[in-house]
């Protein structure tokens, strides 16, 4: 008893923390950091409550709608196959809306109290908007939850679901020991994690290094600031707002990982997989956490989700 009382009492110790790092950051993070131009060019909506979310388009304008979700520290020019090969040559009948998620790119940052279920219900808007009453979605590790939510909390919608490379709910209570020590913030922080540092000043320190390197996918993710990268680090560690139970899609959900990706990601998937019913895993031979990035798998991917929405 004392063991999960300790338990639930350090859990709630976390998301403590967590709510009050969000909160701190919505504080403390400039409003207005230099503006950085990056010559890139996107489209967006202004949503019900007045703030930006940005997006770009590629494929066939006929085709089935796979509205794409980036990871941390990156931005929606990460699912772009151009200049190299136009996604209509590389997957035919797929029409990719890669989105700038809120904090990056050119999207307004978030609202305090921002949750993976709000943002679903900003990409509602934005389906809305773009006259996609159902659709696919694919999310590229800590785009994997908020790709996750959206499926869950848009039911009669989503048509398929690609979780690629995927952050997993590190505070569920019913995640494996092993994750939780395989927790990124540990990998990356250090063995006490990020304990006694400043999140803003410590992301602040890598959006400047990303903008020094001139990486177009980089610098337009941090132009804005480094909130959208605080509140992704965050909302892991928080209790997620959605039930991955409540997901229905059975085998049109699929958890793609790279079999060299990170241990967070490689334990993660299989447990996530355990919690959906009829969903699948799928290991790419040799991939580390960027596979999506090659033209094979992104073809994979893509191609999977569209017959998956055609078979609807």
């Amino acid at each position: 008893m004392l063991r999960h009382l300790y338990r639930r009492s350090s859990l709630a110790a976390m998301s403590a923390a967590a709510t009050s790092a969000v909160a701190y950051a919505t504080a403390c993070e400039p409003k207005s950091p230099a503006p950085v131009s990056t010559g890139v060019a996107t489209e967006s909506i202004l949503l019900k409550d007045g703030r930006r979310l940005a997006f770009r388009t590629e494929g066939d304008a006929d085709g089935v709608a796979v509205y794409a979700l980036h990871g941390m520290g990156s931005s929606s020019l990460t699912w772009t196959t151009r200049p190299s090969k136009p996604l209509s040559t590389l997957v035919s009948g797929v029409k990719l809306i890669a989105v700038d998620r809120p904090g990056y790119g050119d999207s307004s940052d978030p609202p305090a109290g921002y949750s993976y279920s709000q943002f679903a219900a900003d990409l509602a808007q934005l389906a809305d908007a773009l006259g996609t009453p159902t659709f696919c979605v694919a999310g590229h590790s800590s785009g994997g939850p908020y790709a996750l939510a959206t499926a869950a909390v848009l039911r009669e919608r989503v048509l398929a679901c690609a979780a690629i490379g995927s952050d997993p709910p590190y505070v569920h209570p019913r995640v494996p020991a092993e994750l939780r020590q395989h927790d990124m913030a540990y990998e990356i922080g250090g063995a006490d994690g990020f304990f006694g540092v400043d999140p803003v000043v410590k992301f602040e320190k890598w959006r400047q290094s990303s903008l020094a390197s001139g990486v177009p996918a980089k610098v337009h993710a941090w132009k804005g600031g480094a909130i959208g990268f605080v509140f992704d680090f965050n909302l892991e560690r928080l209790p997620w707002s959605f039930k991955l139970e409540d997901i229905s899609l059975g085998r049109k959900l699929t958890f793609w990982v790279g079999e060299k990706d990170y241990d967070s990601m490689k334990i993660g998937a299989p447990w996530m997989q355990s919690m959906v019913p009829g969903s699948i895993v799928e290991v790419v031979p040799g991939g580390d956490h960027g596979f999506k990035s090659k033209p094979e798998h992104l073809k994979a991917i893509l191609e999977r989700l569209r017959d998956q929405a055609m078979s609807s």
